[in-house]
């Protein structure tokens, strides 16, 4: 197999950036130079297009209850500009953000073992929710609106 024809069988499968792609026919061995051309080619032909798929993979991610935060942190993981990865974020609608929060939060609120304090419970809660991306200001939002003790109440 050719690196174009990896290349088109891995981007038939999914969406990848530019650098998601490029590893990976690197990693099947082909010549860098090689690849390079290819990857400007398909970008001409607009089959690689980073903006687009960070565009795409925010909103999805976003849908999935996670936070501005750990999207922004998985779309530098996969290479994506700050330019671009700054323009998805911009994408995500705040609303649809609180309402991943709220469903992540309900979720995880039914998850946890009954005989926890008040205290421990919104810990847990507000741990969770952090490691999901959302911002601390939200979630202790989230908790208040529910009427969960916050750490900074008595």
């Amino acid at each position: 197999m050719d690196a174009r024809s990896a290349a088109l069988a891995a981007l038939g499968r999914r969406a990848h950036t530019r650098w998601e792609l490029e590893q990976k026919l690197s990693r099947k061995g082909f010549d860098r130079a090689e690849i390079r051309v290819l990857l400007e080619d398909l970008e001409e032909r607009g089959l690689l297009d980073d903006a687009k798929t960070s565009t795409a993979l925010a909103a999805w991610r976003s849908r999935t209850g996670r936070g501005r935060s750990r999207i922004a942190s998985e779309l530098a993981g996969k290479g994506v500009s700050r330019t671009d990865a700054d323009a998805a974020l911009a994408s995500l609608d705040p609303l649809d953000e609180a309402k991943a929060l709220r469903a992540a939060l309900e979720r995880r609120e039914r998850a946890l073992p009954a005989g926890l304090t008040r205290q421990a419970r919104s810990k847990k809660l507000f741990d969770h929710l952090a490691r999901r991306g959302f911002a601390p200001a939200a979630i202790l939002e989230a908790l208040r609106r529910k009427g969960d003790s916050t750490d900074d109440e008595p």
